[in-house]
């Protein structure tokens, strides 16, 4: 018996049924792609602004702030620094950016090679406008550096011998490699989209006749989704109950938002907020502040103390492990209270709805449960981990930046009076 042919109203409607979901696609593949290149160079900024200002921090901890050049020889305090690149090969080692100590606009220390192993010390900066900028005290931030025969996304601080700046604090990345991360997001987002379209034409193909108006309810949430609004996108119940191939369309195009977002916004290795998606959540929060809509909200930024230690005896797979354990803890506790972000490394940034009173009481029961809690790695022995917070509550009209930089400058304080503790500007909480 011969196959009855599909006629051309089918085609018809089936082509027209597929045609504005291409469309869409297209669109937030573009969308998408544009967003994740905003968003890793705002974060490549930050990133690198931060290792710049901490490569200053333990150059002076490590050494002195009294700098100086003796004829062709570098010194802080004491110590002559000409060829001793230690500090920054493992500040490059840990955070992947490159580090270089300028002696005016002449690198001194640095860990930029050419092909044959050479550093790049002795060399100068030409961008006359960054030296004349950063000598006068100014950070500068540029997208395009040469280095050698490699283009830099780089990062400048003044260097200070006393109160004179006397040089510069150079943190990088190269163009390359960023780059390469890019491809690499936008591949997985093109064929997350790929994978969408083709199981919606399939479905589109079945259900011809009804699926332009289901397409509707479909097209506004993939619009949502494309503008970047992932929270307020919701599919519509009426889509996700049916029990055919349309309820069957709207669940995949809920699922691939949930992966866009998941890429967009989500730690890969703890699933909490990244640092780009995390500020975005805490900027709301101070909004509602602002609007007289919220109370108070307080911020904690945890360091995990001596987390270095940690990989080197167990294994970074361990460390893994603990800092998704940490997290769990962190969601747990926060849960209805604020939300955990994963601000970088071992720094977390915990947002907490409330005062500064209640917010000392959570993150004190977070450090003393953690601090009690044994960990075990592939049946080696127990070890215990600790955490230091520094926390500051928001005052309007103050930036998002200035209250994280006034965490920061408490959590740094908290490391110094001996860790495993919670430090603000009113209280001290240890063990």
């Amino acid at each position: 018996m011969k196959k009855k042919k599909q006629g051309k109203l089918f085609f018809s409607l089936a082509a027209l049924t597929a045609l504005p979901i291409i469309v869409l696609g297209m669109v937030l593949v573009v969308v998408g792609i544009e967003s994740v290149s905003d968003g890793m160079k705002m974060e490549i900024q930050e990133s690198l602004s931060g290792t710049a200002r901490e490569t200053v921090a333990l150059y002076a901890l490590a050494y002195s702030d009294d700098i100086r050049m003796e004829g062709d020889h570098f010194y802080m305090g004491e110590t002559e620094m000409t060829g001793e690149y230690t500090l920054a090969d493992q500040i490059k080692i840990n955070t992947g950016a490159d580090i270089t100590i300028f002696w005016n606009d002449t690198r001194v220390i640095t860990t930029i090679k050419d092909e044959e192993g050479k550093r790049a010390v002795g060399t100068t900066l030409d961008n006359k406008d960054i030296v004349e900028n950063v000598l006068r005290g100014r950070e500068c931030y540029n997208t395009s550096v040469p280095v050698l025969d490699k283009t830099y996304y780089g990062y400048y601080v003044p260097l200070y011998s006393g109160d004179t700046v006397c040089g510069m604090v150079f943190a990088g990345k190269a163009n390359e490699s960023v780059e390469e991360s890019a491809r690499t997001i936008t591949t997985k987002i093109i064929l997350v989209f790929v994978l969408a379209l083709l199981i919606v034409l399939g479905i589109a193909s079945v259900y011809a006749r009804s699926i332009v108006v289901a397409l509707n309810k479909i097209r506004s949430y993939i619009g949502s989704l494309a503008e970047n609004d992932y929270n307020d996108a919701k599919m519509p119940q009426s889509i996700l109950k049916r029990n055919d191939e349309i309820g069957e369309m709207g669940r995949y195009a809920t699922e691939v938002g949930r992966k866009v977002n998941d890429l967009i916004a989500n730690d890969g290795l703890t699933k909490l907020y990244n640092r780009r998606a995390g500020r975005a959540a805490l900027r709301d929060q101070m909004e509602k502040v602002d609007a007289h809509q919220s109370d108070h909200v307080t911020v904690a930024l945890g360091d995990i103390d001596f987390f270095k230690q940690i990989n080197d005896s167990y294994g970074h797979d361990c460390g893994d492990m603990v800092l998704v354990k940490i997290s769990e803890i962190f969601r747990d506790k926060l849960e209805k209270k604020g939300f955990p972000i994963r601000w970088g490394g071992e720094e977390f940034l915990l947002v907490i709805n409330g005062e500064m009173e209640k917010a000392l009481e959570i993150l004190d029961e977070i450090r003393k449960e953690l601090s009690q809690t044994p960990f075990t790695y592939e049946e080696e022995e127990e070890f215990f981990v600790t955490l230091t917070f520094g926390v500051a509550q928001y005052k309007q009209r103050t930036t998002l930046d200035e209250l994280v930089k006034q965490a920061d400058d408490l959590l740094y304080e908290g490391k110094a009076q001996g860790r495993d503790c919670v430090v603000s500007a009113d209280n001290y909480l240890n063990h």
